[in-house]
């Protein structure tokens, strides 16, 4: 996976979080990408049912009410932050650790390119987040 470059790190910090940093939980980043809305949702449950996944957060950007708003620039996915919660990772005190796992329909991963995530840049950018 993708970790968050410093820049943004800093920028979503002063522009979304009033500089707290306990709320960025998206530094380390996995996107997967699925062939069908049934396979994602099969992962999804698969997650759900995982006892040593603890989902924290979930920002769903296929729902239809945020389509029709507007609010995500056309970008589609679903964003869950989670962590894991074993006892390696208890032990070497990365239980609270949270990570951001991306996941999203190759329909719309296969429009996820340079000029693509451009253009949602530009977007972030007008919104100031």
């Amino acid at each position: 996976g993708q970790v968050k470059s410093v820049e943004r790190a800093v920028e979503k910090l002063l522009r979304s979080y009033r500089q707290d940093v306990s709320r960025l939980l998206d530094i380390c980043r996995q996107h997967l990408v699925f062939a069908s809305i049934g396979d994602m949702v099969a992962c999804l449950a698969a997650i759900a049912q995982d006892s040593e996944v603890v989902v924290v957060r979930v920002k769903n950007r296929m729902h239809p009410e945020l389509i029709s708003a507007g609010s995500s620039a056309g970008y589609r996915d679903v964003s869950l932050n989670v962590r894991v919660e074993t006892e390696e990772t208890r032990a070497m005190g990365l239980a609270g650790h949270v990570c951001e796992l991306q996941l999203q329909l190759e329909s719309f991963a296969r429009l996820k390119n340079r000029e693509g995530h451009q253009r949602y840049v530009r977007y972030r950018n007008f919104k100031a987040q």
